[in-house]
Protein backbone atom coordinates (compact mmCIF):
# COMPACT_ATOMS: atom_id res chain seq x y z
CA UNK A 1 0.00 0.00 0.00
CA UNK A 2 1.06 3.61 -0.57
CA UNK A 3 0.69 4.43 3.15
CA UNK A 4 2.92 1.47 4.14
CA UNK A 5 5.75 2.55 1.86
CA UNK A 6 5.76 6.18 3.05
CA UNK A 7 4.82 6.06 6.76
CA UNK A 8 7.74 6.24 9.24
CA UNK A 9 8.59 3.00 10.99
CA UNK A 10 7.77 4.53 14.39
CA UNK A 11 4.21 5.33 13.32
CA UNK A 12 3.71 1.76 12.01
CA UNK A 13 5.01 0.36 15.29
CA UNK A 14 2.69 2.60 17.23
CA UNK A 15 -0.27 1.44 15.11
CA UNK A 16 0.60 -2.21 15.74
CA UNK A 17 0.96 -1.52 19.46
CA UNK A 18 -2.49 0.06 19.69
CA UNK A 19 -4.06 -2.83 17.76
CA UNK A 20 -2.44 -5.36 20.07
CA UNK A 21 -3.28 -3.39 23.23
CA UNK A 22 -6.98 -3.47 22.39
CA UNK A 23 -6.96 -7.27 22.69
CA UNK A 24 -4.63 -7.50 25.69
CA UNK A 25 -5.84 -7.56 29.32
CA UNK A 26 -5.48 -4.09 30.87
CA UNK A 27 -3.09 -5.27 33.57
CA UNK A 28 -0.57 -6.29 30.87
CA UNK A 29 -0.75 -3.12 28.77
CA UNK A 30 2.33 -0.93 29.34
CA UNK A 31 2.00 2.78 29.98
CA UNK A 32 1.09 4.52 26.72
CA UNK A 33 3.20 7.54 27.63
CA UNK A 34 6.30 5.34 28.12
CA UNK A 35 5.80 3.44 24.87
CA UNK A 36 5.09 6.67 23.01
CA UNK A 37 8.31 8.21 24.34
CA UNK A 38 10.33 5.13 23.30
CA UNK A 39 8.88 4.96 19.81
CA UNK A 40 9.14 8.65 19.08
CA UNK A 41 12.23 10.10 20.79
CA UNK A 42 11.95 13.21 18.67
CA UNK A 43 11.38 16.95 19.24
CA UNK A 44 7.66 16.20 18.80
CA UNK A 45 7.73 13.96 21.86
CA UNK A 46 9.64 16.56 23.82
CA UNK A 47 7.10 19.22 22.88
CA UNK A 48 4.28 16.99 24.14
CA UNK A 49 5.93 16.19 27.48
CA UNK A 50 4.34 19.15 29.37
CA UNK A 51 0.91 17.86 28.34
CA UNK A 52 1.77 14.44 29.81
CA UNK A 53 2.77 15.91 33.19
CA UNK A 54 0.20 16.03 36.00
CA UNK A 55 -1.41 19.43 36.56
CA UNK A 56 -0.92 20.91 40.03
CA UNK A 57 -4.38 21.22 41.55
CA UNK A 58 -6.44 20.35 44.57
CA UNK A 59 -5.94 16.82 45.90
CA UNK A 60 -8.01 14.55 48.18
CA UNK A 61 -5.56 15.37 50.99
CA UNK A 62 -6.05 19.12 50.45
CA UNK A 63 -9.21 20.26 48.66
CA UNK A 64 -7.76 23.75 48.18
CA UNK A 65 -5.47 24.13 45.18
CA UNK A 66 -2.39 26.38 44.90
CA UNK A 67 -2.44 29.96 43.64
CA UNK A 68 -2.84 29.85 39.84
CA UNK A 69 -0.04 31.45 37.81
CA UNK A 70 -0.51 34.92 36.34
CA UNK A 71 -1.00 34.88 32.56
CA UNK A 72 -1.25 38.67 32.23
CA UNK A 73 2.09 40.27 31.32
CA UNK A 74 1.50 43.55 33.14
CA UNK A 75 0.22 41.81 36.26
CA UNK A 76 3.19 39.42 36.20
CA UNK A 77 5.62 42.37 36.22
CA UNK A 78 3.84 43.79 39.29
CA UNK A 79 4.05 40.39 40.97
CA UNK A 80 7.81 40.26 40.36
CA UNK A 81 8.30 43.69 41.93
CA UNK A 82 6.00 43.04 44.90
CA UNK A 83 7.72 43.55 48.22
CA UNK A 84 10.80 45.17 46.66
CA UNK A 85 11.60 48.62 48.12
CA UNK A 86 11.45 51.38 45.53
CA UNK A 87 9.48 49.31 43.05
CA UNK A 88 6.05 50.85 43.77
CA UNK A 89 4.38 52.07 40.56
CA UNK A 90 3.50 55.74 40.93
CA UNK A 91 3.25 56.45 37.20
CA UNK A 92 -0.14 54.76 37.07
CA UNK A 93 -1.62 57.26 39.53
CA UNK A 94 -3.65 60.15 38.15
CA UNK A 95 -1.83 63.51 38.00
CA UNK A 96 -3.99 64.87 40.86
CA UNK A 97 -3.18 61.85 43.03
CA UNK A 98 0.57 62.14 42.39
CA UNK A 99 0.43 65.84 43.28
CA UNK A 100 -1.47 65.14 46.51
CA UNK A 101 0.95 62.36 47.46
CA UNK A 102 3.95 64.65 46.90
CA UNK A 103 2.33 67.32 49.09
CA UNK A 104 1.60 64.71 51.78
CA UNK A 105 5.21 63.46 51.73
CA UNK A 106 6.59 67.00 52.11
CA UNK A 107 4.26 67.69 55.04
CA UNK A 108 5.35 64.52 56.82
CA UNK A 109 9.03 65.27 56.25
CA UNK A 110 8.70 68.88 57.46
CA UNK A 111 7.53 67.56 60.85
CA UNK A 112 10.37 65.09 61.17
CA UNK A 113 8.16 62.13 60.32
CA UNK A 114 8.62 59.28 57.88
CA UNK A 115 6.42 57.89 55.11
CA UNK A 116 6.91 54.80 52.95
CA UNK A 117 4.54 54.18 50.07
CA UNK A 118 4.03 50.43 49.88
CA UNK A 119 1.50 50.22 47.05
CA UNK A 120 -0.02 52.58 44.51
CA UNK A 121 -1.44 51.80 41.06
CA UNK A 122 -2.43 48.19 40.37
CA UNK A 123 -3.75 46.80 37.05
CA UNK A 124 -7.10 44.97 37.35
CA UNK A 125 -5.53 41.55 36.67
CA UNK A 126 -3.07 42.07 39.50
CA UNK A 127 -5.82 43.25 41.84
CA UNK A 128 -7.74 40.06 41.03
CA UNK A 129 -4.62 38.04 41.88
CA UNK A 130 -4.46 39.69 45.31
CA UNK A 131 -8.09 38.78 45.83
CA UNK A 132 -7.31 35.13 45.07
CA UNK A 133 -4.39 35.17 47.52
CA UNK A 134 -6.60 36.68 50.24
CA UNK A 135 -9.43 34.18 49.66
CA UNK A 136 -7.13 31.18 49.75
CA UNK A 137 -5.40 32.34 52.92
CA UNK A 138 -8.75 32.78 54.66
CA UNK A 139 -9.52 29.15 53.73
CA UNK A 140 -6.13 27.77 54.72
CA UNK A 141 -5.01 29.71 57.78
CA UNK A 142 -7.03 27.53 60.15
CA UNK A 143 -6.15 24.22 58.49
CA UNK A 144 -3.62 22.10 60.35
CA UNK A 145 -3.95 19.03 58.10
CA UNK A 146 -0.58 17.82 56.83
CA UNK A 147 -1.99 17.38 53.35
CA UNK A 148 -2.35 21.15 53.01
CA UNK A 149 1.05 22.04 54.48
CA UNK A 150 2.74 22.80 51.15
CA UNK A 151 -0.01 24.92 49.61
CA UNK A 152 -0.61 26.62 52.96
CA UNK A 153 3.05 27.70 53.12
CA UNK A 154 2.89 29.04 49.56
CA UNK A 155 -0.26 31.05 50.18
CA UNK A 156 0.95 32.39 53.52
CA UNK A 157 4.18 33.57 51.92
CA UNK A 158 2.22 35.41 49.21
CA UNK A 159 -0.18 36.91 51.75
CA UNK A 160 2.68 38.34 53.83
CA UNK A 161 4.78 39.43 50.87
CA UNK A 162 1.89 41.52 49.56
CA UNK A 163 1.26 42.88 53.07
CA UNK A 164 -2.44 42.05 52.84
CA UNK A 165 -4.72 42.61 55.83
CA UNK A 166 -6.99 39.89 57.17
CA UNK A 167 -9.59 42.58 57.87
CA UNK A 168 -9.67 43.91 54.31
CA UNK A 169 -10.47 41.71 51.30
CA UNK A 170 -9.13 43.21 48.03
CA UNK A 171 -12.00 44.17 45.73
CA UNK A 172 -11.98 43.67 41.93
CA UNK A 173 -11.92 47.41 41.22
CA UNK A 174 -10.62 49.91 43.73
CA UNK A 175 -8.82 53.21 44.20
CA UNK A 176 -5.66 51.34 43.21
CA UNK A 177 -6.96 50.18 39.84
CA UNK A 178 -8.41 53.65 39.16
CA UNK A 179 -5.11 55.32 40.08
CA UNK A 180 -6.68 57.43 42.83
CA UNK A 181 -5.32 55.64 45.89
CA UNK A 182 -2.14 54.43 47.55
CA UNK A 183 -1.01 52.58 50.66
CA UNK A 184 1.58 54.15 52.93
CA UNK A 185 3.12 53.50 56.33
CA UNK A 186 3.37 56.84 58.15
CA UNK A 187 5.31 57.56 61.33
CA UNK A 188 4.74 60.85 63.14
CA UNK A 189 5.60 62.21 66.56
CA UNK A 190 2.92 61.98 69.20
CA UNK A 191 0.45 64.83 69.05
CA UNK A 192 0.55 65.12 65.26
CA UNK A 193 -2.48 64.03 63.27
CA UNK A 194 -1.91 61.92 60.19
CA UNK A 195 -5.46 62.47 58.99
CA UNK A 196 -5.27 66.25 59.36
CA UNK A 197 -2.10 66.37 57.26
CA UNK A 198 -3.66 64.00 54.72
CA UNK A 199 -6.71 66.23 54.28
CA UNK A 200 -4.54 69.29 53.79
CA UNK A 201 -2.65 67.41 51.08
CA UNK A 202 -5.84 66.32 49.32
CA UNK A 203 -6.19 62.70 50.46
CA UNK A 204 -7.98 60.87 53.25
CA UNK A 205 -8.21 57.46 54.88
CA UNK A 206 -11.69 56.06 54.06
CA UNK A 207 -11.52 53.19 56.58
CA UNK A 208 -9.00 53.83 59.33
CA UNK A 209 -10.09 50.89 61.46
CA UNK A 210 -9.94 48.11 58.86
CA UNK A 211 -7.39 49.55 56.42
CA UNK A 212 -5.25 52.15 58.24
CA UNK A 213 -2.58 52.36 55.51
CA UNK A 214 -4.90 53.20 52.62
CA UNK A 215 -5.28 56.78 51.37
CA UNK A 216 -7.72 57.98 48.72
CA UNK A 217 -7.77 61.20 46.68
CA UNK A 218 -10.55 63.52 47.86
CA UNK A 219 -13.64 63.26 45.67
CA UNK A 220 -13.63 66.97 44.83
CA UNK A 221 -10.15 66.58 43.30
CA UNK A 222 -10.96 63.55 41.17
Amino acid sequence: MLFETRAPRAVLCLTLFLSTAAATPRSFVPSFEKIFAQLLPTPITQALQPALQPISAATPDCPIGPIPPLDDEEAASFETAAGTPGEVNLSGLTPATRLALAHFERSIASLGGKIEVTSAYRPPAYQAHLQVVWDKWMQLRGRAASGCAEVRAQVEDEFRRHELLASQRPVPFSDHTRGTGFDAAVLLRRGRSIDRLALRAGVRRPDVRRDPVHFRLLERLQ
